[in-house]
């Protein structure tokens, strides 16, 4: 009897010691958090020192029933709205984070995206913590080079189509049903745009006041206050969207208008300049426009 409570006694204790590592390894494992995609570029610019940076969060706003409004006014609030929304909500805890840090960022709506100026790992690891942070990823800068033109485009009479129109068949389109983009606005996000240009002045929807910020916004603001192109590449694609001269059509729809937004300084775009030209476009300037200020 003595010996089989001796080897009962053995055999709880055994078994009591066995559980002991399992517990500590419990203890010691921290809780498992959904991690964000780091991108190794990034990675690499921050074992320099401070970087910039673009937290792109994991939910994007569901659009799908825009398609269903056949109202413009009533589909573009829609839009706005939900893109407004989802931003909002799921940018929340990164933002009060990178307040509370004193790190420099901006919100943009288009895309749920957050520009970071100058932040560190300790802030990119933190950050990446967040569920609702899909991606942080080193910013990319866009270069265009300037448009150069060895030969002038002339043509053969009043009323000539370029030899771009023909190819594309716009004319084809044009004849068929009526239209040449009539009660349609177009727009770029480019190098900027020459306002004045012949082949442009007649299509620009803000003739009398060029710098009107709900036809034009320059988010590096170094044209100062005008409406402009210091590259020629905007110039060059506004033209081919809408030009007419009178005498020679250029453009697949010179019966539009247009506004543009400046994202590229010098032909050089950022992240940052980009998502401000996208939400302009949404909702036109000054600030707290409504997607009805851009119907034509």
């Amino acid at each position: 009897m003595k010996l089989r409570k001796f080897f009962n006694l053995m055999f709880a204790a055994l078994f009591v010691l066995s559980l002991l590592p399992a517990a500590a390894l419990a203890q010691d494992e921290p809780a498992t958090q959904p991690v964000a995609t780091i991108e190794s570029e990034l990675l690499d610019a921050l074992a320099k020192g401070p970087a910039d940076f673009v937290i792109e969060m994991a939910e994007k706003a569901d659009l799908s029933k825009a398609y269903d409004i056949d109202d413009w006014d009533a589909r573009g609030w829609f839009v706005y709205n939900a893109l407004q929304e989802t931003a909002e909500r799921t940018q929340a805890r990164a933002k009060v984070y990178l307040d509370e840090a004193g790190l420099r960022s901006e919100s943009y709506f288009a895309g749920n995206e957050i520009y970071v100026w100058a932040g560190d790992l300790q802030a990119v690891n933190s950050l990446a913590a967040l569920p609702e942070v899909a991606v942080i990823r080193q910013p990319r800068t866009a270069y265009v080079d300037p448009v150069v033109s060895d030969e002038p485009v002339t043509s053969e009479g009043i009323n000539a189509i370029a030899w771009g129109i023909d190819w594309v068949e716009a004319d084809l389109f044009w004849t068929n049903f009526g239209i040449q983009g009539e009660g349609v606005i177009v727009a770029n996000i480019d190098t900027g745009v020459q306002w004045n240009h012949p082949a442009l002045d007649q299509a620009y929807k803000c003739p009398a006041n060029p710098t009107d910020p709900a036809c034009w916004l320059d988010p590096s603001n170094s044209c100062g206050g005008t409406v402009c192109d210091n590259n020629g590449h905007g110039t060059h694609t506004m033209g081919t969207m809408v030009g007419d001269d009178g005498a020679l059509q250029i453009g697949v729809a010179p019966g539009a208008r247009w506004i543009a937004c400046r994202n590229m300084d010098e032909g050089v775009g950022t992240p940052a300049s980009y998502l401000e030209c996208f939400e302009f476009f949404l909702a036109p300037y000054p600030v707290g426009g409504t997607p009805a200020q851009g119907d034509p």
